[in-house]
């Protein structure tokens, strides 16, 4: 069934409105006004946080591949990653769709459907949005959060001495992509990690009162690493042989006679959580019972960023994913992923 067989435009927000609808004591106006009205005060945490992300089709998304419901899950949880990143709380959604005319409401709402249950497991709200027709499916949302100032993790905050952690195996997301790209059917395992990634907002809420810097991984190891050194003037050094890779990443990259190395520091998409942390606070984390990896150190800006390989010798370390130059090789462009790269939001 078309849109327009429903009634257009207005007919569809009714119905996804319906799927998202969640009473919450400070959401005084949702979906059906000009605009929001929220309750702020008082506020959960002194400061708000906002971040935005754009999934289109054919560049972060292909049908074909992918469930409506993979689609908004992925949607919802890039966003959701991104308040992860700052150590934050999410808490009000707005979702953007762009249509085109041959689209069947039922995969719109499938696709609301796979946002509301990212939303529900991590409590966010839908609070409103807005729908247009196009040429190109796309999904742009907005999140609020809200974060206290002394767990904010900023890119900036990094400090030569501290140690480069992650939150969890790198490289599943791209070494998932490389093979659907390449007409190969990829293990349960990559497929879940790249049609559907969950962020590590648990995860943050352990690692943010301890934490210097924070990023979630978008756009590659080799990307976030370069991303925190440029905004707190160090540099880096990271070290191959402790980078975290799943069995079923390196079986890919054999399959693909691809290191499999590049898909961690340069795929994308993983959104685990790279953070930096002074050494005298890593017994602290420990006592947590959080699994965390060490995969370098902050150093002096003058040391450079450099990638230490097993045999001891020094490369510089690779950027990763670029929406507009640099794709990796084992990336199409029409089958690249990564929404919200370094851009002015933080992504």
């Amino acid at each position: 069934m078309k849109i327009k067989d429903i009634g257009g435009e207005f007919a569809l927000i009714e119905q996804l409105t319906q799927i998202t609808s969640m009473d919450h004591a400070d959401l005084i106006v949702g979906p059906g006004d000009d605009a929001a009205v929220i309750r702020t005060a008082p506020a959960p945490a002194p400061y708000l946080l906002v971040t935005t992300d754009i999934l289109v089709e054919e560049s972060h998304f292909k049908r074909k591949w992918a469930t409506p419901e993979q689609i908004g899950t992925k949607a919802a949880e890039c966003n959701i990653s991104d308040i992860a990143a700052m150590g934050g709380t999410p808490a009000w959604m707005f979702i953007s769709l762009v249509l085109t005319k041959d689209i069947d409401v039922q995969w719109v709402q499938s696709v609301y459907r796979g946002v509301n249950a990212s939303c529900k497991r991590h409590g966010v709200i839908v609070a409103g949005g807005d729908t247009s027709l196009g040429t190109v499916n796309t999904i742009n949302i907005a999140l609020l959060g809200f974060v206290q100032a002394h767990e904010l993790c900023l890119r900036s905050h990094a400090q030569a001495g501290d140690l480069l952690m992650v939150t969890g195996p790198l490289g599943a997301s791209a070494a998932g992509l490389a093979l659907l790209n390449a007409d190969k059917k990829p293990c349960p395992y990559l497929l879940q990690k790249h049609l559907a990634p969950t962020c590590r907002l648990e995860a943050s809420r352990v690692i943010a009162p301890l934490a210097n810097a924070m990023i979630d991984i978008s756009d590659g190891l080799g990307s976030e690493v370069h991303h925190i050194c440029r905004q707190s003037n160090t540099g880096a050094r990271i070290d191959a042989a402790l980078i975290p890779l799943h069995d079923d990443v390196k079986t890919a990259a054999d399959s693909l006679e691809i290191e499999s190395l590049d898909f961690a520091l340069r795929g994308g998409e993983d959104f685990e959580l790279l953070f930096s942390i002074a050494p005298g606070k890593v017994a602290q984390l420990k006592q947590t019972g959080l699994a965390c990896h060490p995969v370098g150190r902050i150093v002096e800006l003058g040391e450079g960023l450099k990638l230490v390989r097993a045999d001891g010798s020094t490369t510089p370390l690779p950027g990763g994913f670029n929406h507009f130059s640099n794709a990796p090789d084992f990336q199409s462009a029409a089958g690249s992923s990564a929404p919200g790269s370094a851009g002015p939001t933080p992504g």
